[in-house]
């Protein structure tokens, strides 16, 4: 193969002709890159080809329109890594398959096409199609393909920005009537009338920002003079820049870990492309190796999974569908991101998380890696992460083997649930006490209730949680809060305490408290919760419930009067209970399809009506076959003293409605 060959002006958006080489060399020797090869190699080019001439629906703007745009990348990367022709001309026929759809997609503002998803997609898919296969396509044909994408993609991504730019001048999102989702969404009784007012602070506003970004570089490096030129680059821009405020100092994110990397990976292309383009620099805004390193501490692998991820909110993939796979069948992959970091900002943490729990590598991952960047793995060492988020982690490394216990504190963010204060612990390879991964989106569905606190490992006042939105407008962020009110740590041992009443109150005027503490004692593999809960007015009954994860059906919850387990094959957790005032324990799964209710089994430990109590609940994990730690917690006047194995470790304070932690 000869490695300086390209189209003839060479490609010039993503990468140049010198990174051409760069990549035919990793394309053909480093393992990383075994699996993209493959895939892409061995792709069924014929049965693509019976889609495009007898299947394709130019009405389908989610599956038919996201498939002719992969294929048309896909097969041009193919031909740049090998010169194969025939790929280049299936990437041709797949563009030319995009562009019989007459619209791009299918949320509408008044009579305008909405750019939200697939408009954004199509643009990328055409911006990389020219960009990559050059002199092959025919001067008349790229003129068109280029035309088209200015009229039916940029000018859509332009429209949905406008609206979420100035959303009081939008005339109100709906469904393009000449979609086939227009009959799915409609039925689907939810409300869009403040949706661009939502989507300012989301992914949603990155993604068609990020792809006006790419369209308007691709028309400048093709000499194109476009009216609507300097009209679309300001709008592009501007949205990006937006996003400067919405990730926070230290990198992290509130859509939580898979939104993140779809949001930080649109962001990274446009930056990528009007930097190449010679239109704007916009790398300075966001943090971006904090950013990887937000991905990394949300990082949770697991005898089964080793790129699992701590599922606050939305993240996290279904444990049913094939391994690692998005619910479409594509790889998961969130290595582009953190080759692009790695290679900008030379940071081989980065390079290590990109590498080792990314999952898979995706054609970006193979653009953006630069091997002279040395991977630099974190120490698997007792250690905690204060997010910015308020989003608080603990490990003891990033081995399936290692601990982890994470605290859900912070505000609403969009794709959030009704979590506050709710507790993840993992060790072993297992997941011991979890919140249930990926409920629904549709608030008709019966499962939504595992969106609310009721589906979490989490307090209860009344059988109620805190408040929640009922879904009508999507899955956007509430004004639901709680905050941290104390951390420490030092050797062996960290805490947190976190303060949720905010959260409770707007639910029920009358909670006067809801305070979570969690101590977390590594050599012993321990972990004490306790809750402080009270309320102004009318005695409730106040529940801690932790959720088990029976997915695979190989997880067994006991129960006792003063304790429970739960076991999974390779650990288990075994919990005591302390209350001030007589507690219940008992088992149970949400009022949900059984079908899946058993998969979420819950351990509920409930008071009598009361105006106030405090519940301690002690985990000693342990491997299978292995003898967990005695952890125990007593009461003393407005103490309550921890003990591991007879000596006294923490005090907890209780008294005046909140907890203040002191370690021996």
């Amino acid at each position: 193969m000869n490695d300086s060959a390209s189209s003839s002006a060479g490609p010039r958006l993503f990468f140049n002709a010198t990174d051409v080489v760069r990549m035919r060399r990793l394309w053909r020797e480093d393992p990383r890159f075994a699996g993209l090869k493959a895939s892409l190699v061995e792709f069924d080019r014929a049965a693509e080809r019976e889609f495009l001439r007898e299947k394709l629906n130019v009405l389908d703007h989610r599956t038919d329109i996201r498939r002719v745009c992969d294929v048309a990348q896909d097969m041009a990367l193919l031909y740049l890594m090998t010169d194969d022709r025939d790929a280049a001309e299936l990437a041709m026929e797949s563009v030319r398959g995009l562009m019989r759809f007459a619209d791009w997609d299918f949320f509408v503002d008044g009579d305008r096409i909405v750019g939200v998803q697939a408009a954004p997609r199509a643009v990328v898919a055409v911006a990389a199609a020219i960009d990559w296969l050059g002199g092959l396509i025919e001067p008349a044909e790229r003129a068109k393909w280029l035309r088209l994408m200015g009229e039916r993609g940029c000018e859509a991504c332009f429209t949905g920005l406008h609206n979420i730019r100035w959303p009081r001048q939008a005339k109100g999102w709906g469904f393009n009537p000449r979609s086939v989702m227009f009959t799915e969404r409609t039925e689907f009784p939810n409300d869009n009338a403040r949706r661009p007012e939502i989507t300012q602070v989301t992914n949603l506003r990155a993604v068609p920002a990020g792809a006006l970004a790419v369209g308007v570089a691709c028309l400048k490096l093709q000499g194109v003079d476009h009216p609507d030129h300097e009209r679309w680059l300001e709008m592009a821009v501007t949205s990006l820049k937006a996003f400067d405020n919405v990730y926070l100092p230290d990198g992290s994110y509130g859509e939580g870990v898979n939104y993140g990397n779809y949001t930080s990976e649109h962001i990274t292309q446009a930056i990528v492309t009007l930097k190449h383009a010679g239109l704007a620099d916009l790398r300075d805004g966001i943090n971006w190796p904090g950013n990887v390193r937000f991905m990394l501490e949300m990082a949770m692998p697991t005898a089964t999974n080793p790129y699992e991820v701590i599922n606050i909110g939305d993240s996290g993939r279904h444990r049913e569908q094939v391994r690692f796979q998005h619910p479409d069948g594509r790889p998961e992959s969130r290595s582009a991101l953190a080759f692009w970091v790695a290679r900008e900002f030379r940071d081989g943490t980065a390079q290590w998380f990109g590498e080792n729990l990314a999952a898979a590598h995706n054609l970006w991952s193979l653009i953006f890696f630069d091997d002279t960047v040395t991977p630099e793995a974190p120490k698997n060492q007792p250690q905690s992460w204060h997010s910015d988020l308020d989003w608080m982690v603990a490990r003891t490394g990033w081995r399936a083997e290692d601990m982890v216990v994470s605290l859900r504190s912070g505000i609403g963010w969009n794709h959030e649930h009704a979590d506050r204060n709710s507790v993840i612990l993992k060790t072993h390879g297992e997941q011991l006490i979890v919140d249930p991964s990926r409920p629904p989106y549709s608030h008709t569905d019966p499962c939504w209730i595992m969106r609310t606190t009721l589906g979490h490992s989490a307090v209860l006042v009344d059988g109620r949680g805190h408040f929640y939105h009922n879904g009508v407008e999507g899955t956007n962020s509430t004004l639901a809060q709680a905050r941290i009110l104390a951390t420490g740590e030092g050797a062996g041992h960290c805490f947190w305490v976190s303060d949720a009443t905010q959260a409770y109150r707007l639910a029920d005027i009358n909670v006067r408290a809801v305070v979570r503490a969690v101590i977390v004692l590594f050599a012993s593999q321990s972990v004490v919760v306790v809750d402080r809960v009270a309320k102004w007015r009318e005695a409730s009954r106040f529940q801690a419930r932790y959720f088990a994860d029976n997915w695979d059906g190989l997880c067994a919850v006991e129960t006792q009067a003063a304790g429970f387990s739960v076991r999974r094959p390779q650990a288990s957790a075994h919990a005591r209970v302390f209350s001030r005032a007589p507690v219940q324990v008992a088992s149970g799964t949400l009022p949900i399809p059984e079908a899946r209710a058993v998969k979420h089994p819950f351990v509920a430990i409930e008071s009598e009506p009361l105006m106030d109590t405090t519940i301690a609940t002690t985990f000693a994990l342990a491997p299978s076959g292995g003898t967990p730690a005695e952890v125990q917690v007593k009461g003393a006047g407005d103490d309550l003293v921890v003990t591991c194995s007879g000596v006294e470790v923490a005090r907890v304070n209780d008294a005046n409605c909140t907890l203040r932690v002191t370690m021996a």
